[in-house]
Order: C-alpha cells, then sequence, then structure tokens
C-alpha cells in the first residue's frame, strides 16, 4: 500500500475501531446489569406481565386477570406455556445458559404467576383466603398449580439442555406463540384481517430453532422430524386440554373426553402449511448461517 493511501485510510480504521469498542462495552455494560440477582427476577416476573397482558382487556367480568380454568383452560395453558418459552429464552439469550441465571430467573416467573394466580382467586371468591373454597376455586387451583410446574419444568429442560434436544421442547411451546397473537389481534381494531395468518408465527420460530440446530449432521435431521411432529399433534392436544379441563368431569371421564376430542381435532388438522413455513424458515436460516461461518473463516 502507497503512503498517501495508508494516511487516508486511517482516520476510517479509526473510527471503525471505535465503533466496535463502544459496541463492545455497551454489550458488556448490559451484561453486567443482567448479572445481579434482582434485574433476573425482574426479568422472570415481566416475562410473565408481557404474556398475561392482553387478559387485562378480557378479565372485566371476573376481575380477574389470569385467565380462569373454568371459561378459559385454553388462556391458562397458553399463558404457562408461553411464560416458558419466554423465560428460556431469556436464559439462553441474555443469561448464556448458565444455571445460575435459570434459577433466578425462575424465581421471578415463579413470583409472578404465583401472585396472579393469588389475585384470580381473590377476585373471584375473597372469602378463599379464610378457608371457605368453593369447587370453583379448587379447580383453579389444581389446573394452575399443575400447569405451572409443568410450565417451570419445560422452561428449565428447554434453557439447560443442548439445542438440538431442546428443540423438541420448544416444538411443544411454540404453538402457544400462535394462540398469543391471535388472542391479541381479536382485541385490536383492524388487526382481524391478520388473524389468520398470525397463526403461522408459530411455525416460524419453530423453524429459526430448527435452522440454529442444523442439518449437516444426520442426527440433527432426526431430532427435525421428531419436532415437526410434535407441531403437528400440539394444537389438537391443546384445545383437548382445554375442553377436558372446563369439563370439570373427574379423572377417567376427563382423559375419555380429551381422547375422544383429540381424536376428532387430529384428522381436521391443517399441518401441510405450517410444516412448509418451518421446513423451508429452517433451511434458510441454516443456509445463511453455514454462509456466515465461511466468510468468518476466511
Amino acid at each position: 500500500m502507497d503512503m498517501p493511501r495508508a494516511f487516508s485510510a486511517a482516520p476510517a480504521l479509526l473510527w471503525n475501531n471505535e465503533r466496535v469498542g463502544t459496541r463492545r462495552s455497551t454489550v458488556s455494560s448490559m451484561r453486567r446489569v443482567w448479572q445481579n440477582w434482582w434485574m433476573q427476577i425482574a426479568g422472570g416476573i415481566l416475562t410473565v406481565v408481557i404474556v398475561v397482558m392482553p387478559w387485562l382487556w378480557i378479565g372485566e367480568e371476573d376481575r380477574s386477570i389470569l385467565p380462569l380454568a373454568g371459561n378459559d383452560a385454553l388462556g391458562l395453558i397458553v399463558v404457562s406455556s408461553l411464560s416458558a418459552l419466554l423465560g428460556s429464552w431469556l436464559v439462553r439469550r441474555v443469561g448464556r445458559g448458565r444455571t445460575g441465571f435459570a434459577v433466578v430467573t425462575a424465581v421471578g416467573i415463579f413470583l409472578g404467576m404465583l401472585g396472579l394466580g393469588a389475585q384470580g382467586i381473590y377476585a373471584t371468591n375473597p372469602s378463599a383466603f379464610s378457608g371457605k373454597l368453593t369447587q370453583a376455586s379448587v379447580t383453579q387451583l389444581w389446573v394452575f398449580g399443575s400447569l405451572l410446574v409443568l410450565s417451570l419444568a419445560w422452561y428449565f429442560l428447554s434453557a439447560k439442555l443442548r439445542l438440538p434436544v431442546a428443540a423438541l421442547f420448544y416444538a411443544t411451546m411454540t404453538v402457544s406463540v400462535s394462540y398469543w397473537l391471535q388472542i391479541v389481534a381479536s382485541l385490536i381494531a383492524g388487526a382481524q384481517s391478520y388473524y389468520v395468518y398470525l397463526w403461522y408465527a408459530g411455525p416460524l420460530i419453530l423453524g429459526l430453532i430448527l435452522g440454529f440446530v442444523g442439518f449437516l449432521r444426520a442426527i440433527n435431521l432426526v431430532f427435525w422430524v421428531v419436532a415437526l411432529a410434535f407441531q403437528w399433534v400440539m394444537p389438537a392436544v391443546v384445545e383437548s386440554s382445554a375442553k377436558a379441563i372446563q369439563s370439570e368431569a373427574q379423572i377417567g371421564l376427563a382423559a375419555s373426553a380429551f381422547s375422544k376430542e383429540f381424536s376428532a381435532l387430529i384428522v381436521e388438522l391443517d399441518w401441510q402449511t405450517p410444516l412448509i413455513v418451518s421446513l423451508a424458515t429452517a433451511m434458510l436460516t441454516s443456509v445463511i448461517i453455514v454462509i456466515v461461518r465461511k466468510v468468518r473463516r476466511r
């Protein structure tokens, strides 16, 4: 390189280095903030608050923010599942998968859900805290407690397992994104026209996750197939579970109702379009990642 060109390029190189340095310092400062335990608890609580926001408008009649098992079991399942999904993303993206971060964030999610559960019980049956439980309150407590335990288990597994295995758990939760966005669209004037298209948000997210899993290893393709199979059956599982819960029947009768409803719904499901959306997104993401990695190596 001749001297005039070298001198003319020097300011640009210095400016570039300053930009990179500023960006790195910003990222490192953000990471330091998230290392505080109170910030991790706040992140868990904020996750629950974001998920439950649509029900602030829905819960006018009974004044319960949290969906009730008696009349909106589907909403309760969506809240539990989406809280686990977003919390897991927070641990992987911000907490870099650290166990301590996952545990403290789980405390925040638990506190947020517990507060909403207590508010729901108090709103529908104020005398419950003095020991006078109605049958509806008992049902709400059982369903809410079971879903809370299950969602926290899914949260830990999807946050701590290797991504190819965790993708199987994500495949069972991404359907909640589709339901949640459709609920939000039903509350916003003019958004109903996009209602059908929002259903494919879940398959799109699963496709992105599978794209990061990659397809260059044969075992990863097995995870792809299993995850896509889970995605296919999950809408039927969620809706059948919601109807079985709302029936308030005994365990045996509820299981029988679930089986019948599941058999009817699984045949009616549109599985081709979600499959195409997930596969196309996964392939495109994988190819882009492979290209970027090869360019960086050079």
